[in-house]
């Protein structure tokens, strides 16, 4: 018998406007993923709470070029509740932005989490900051994503 295989596990990362700190989270994730070679294995997505722009910021982009991390086309998304239904996890930049969802969605604090709650530290917004401070989110983000796989590796590897 074939042996069947695993889904993907989804992860899904929320900021405010789905134009600077979650798509920067999502390219770096998948930038991260593919040097480890387990791209494969994850899909990696962003949404905003509240989204009114139509295009990452330029900044955002810059930093991400700099970094030589790979780019696909990129529209903002809303987030939406079969969004956070079909994610397995569920990062957000604030305890704010957490709270709205498991506010608003039950059944969802299980699988919602703050980046505080990987590094201690929350991602603030760089909008309308300046490059340096995208440099800095970049450089927070980074952080804040090998906590996060040095989580679900040592999950991986246990289950």
């Amino acid at each position: 018998m074939p042996r069947q295989k695993k889904p993907k596990r989804k992860i899904l990362f929320v900021c405010t406007g789905n134009t600077c700190r979650s798509p920067m989270a999502q390219f770096l994730m998948k930038d991260r993923l593919r040097k480890l070679r387990k791209l494969s294995k994850y899909n990696v997505t962003s949404a905003g709470l509240d989204v009114t722009g139509d295009a990452m910021t330029s900044e955002a982009n810059q930093v991400l070029v700099e970094k030589k991390v790979k780019l696909e086309p990129f529209k903002p998304t809303q987030l939406t509740p079969e969004l956070v239904d079909n994610a397995d996890l569920i990062v957000c930049m604030t305890n704010r932005h957490r709270m709205a969802i498991v506010t608003l969605m039950e059944n969802t604090a299980d699988k919602v989490f703050c980046a505080s709650q990987f590094t201690g530290e929350e991602i603030m917004d760089p909008f309308g900051m300046g490059k340096m401070a995208y440099e800095d989110t970049a450089s927070q983000l980074l952080r804040l994503i090998d906590a996060i796989l040095e989580k679900e590796l040592n999950f991986a590897k246990n289950s």
